[in-house]
């Protein structure tokens, strides 16, 4: 009996623990967090776009030119590995969205290709 029940469990199990993504590939914790702190970001006019960093900055003179035009500050993460790509990169697309809802696309051309969330 007791090895029917291990089986059970190992074949559940694998269900239970799992969090299910969105169409991004974010889940749903992620999701809410990043969209509940845009909307803050947003409100108080501190919107960030998050970058993958490296040792040397990959924010450069242009891009001063891009967040002073947009309003919208760069966070360089630098070379220190981050474990929320996920939330950075769907923080990005509200971003994005908000971008291209005030400013049309044009912004797109102007971007730092480092930005989280740019395929």
């Amino acid at each position: 009996m007791k090895k029917y029940i291990y089986i059970i469990v190992l074949l559940i199990s694998p269900l239970a623990f799992g969090q299910k993504q969105n169409e991004i590939g974010c889940t749903k914790y992620a999701a809410m967090s990043a969209k509940t702190n845009f909307e803050n970001d947003l409100k108080s006019n501190s919107i960030t776009i998050h970058l993958r960093g490296g040792i040397v900055s990959v924010i450069k003179k242009e891009d001063l030119a891009f967040q002073e035009k947009y309003g919208i500050r760069y966070h360089d993460s630098g070379c220190v590995a981050t474990r929320d790509f996920d939330y950075y990169k769907l923080y990005n697309h509200h971003v994005f969205a908000y971008l291209s809802g005030k400013f049309g696309e044009d912004w797109k051309k102007e971007l730092n290709i480092s930005a989280f969330g740019i395929e």
